[in-house]
């Protein structure tokens, strides 16, 4: 019978001090480790083809990993919204679909 466990980076690595959200501070280490950038400066990661720079998930998997910690500084909008319109994606990966 297979093995139901599974190989996380995060379950290697202990939390940081000021982390107030264990899962999510694992879950987004775990992303980010999955999307680092390659030797031409691309996501390694096969789900993200062709994408330069930090992919989109890498980017949300550092920003769940700082606002999973205690005194993390929130970024507040410029142009008047409120903080959780700020963040919203504006496109939610994967799925062809717009927030609103």
């Amino acid at each position: 019978m297979p093995s139901a466990s599974h190989n996380y980076p995060s379950q290697r690595v202990g939390l940081p001090e000021n982390v107030t959200d264990p899962l999510l501070w694992r879950l987004g280490f775990d992303v980010a480790s999955a999307h680092q950038l390659d030797a031409s400066g691309r996501c390694g990661n096969l789900g993200c083809p062709d994408e330069s720079g930090p992919c989109p998930a890498l980017r949300q998997a550092e920003q769940a990993m700082r606002l999973a910690q205690q005194n993390a500084v929130r970024e507040s909008p410029a142009d008047g919204s409120s903080s959780d319109e700020a963040r919203m994606p504006r496109r939610v990966p994967g799925s062809g679909l717009r927030a609103a």
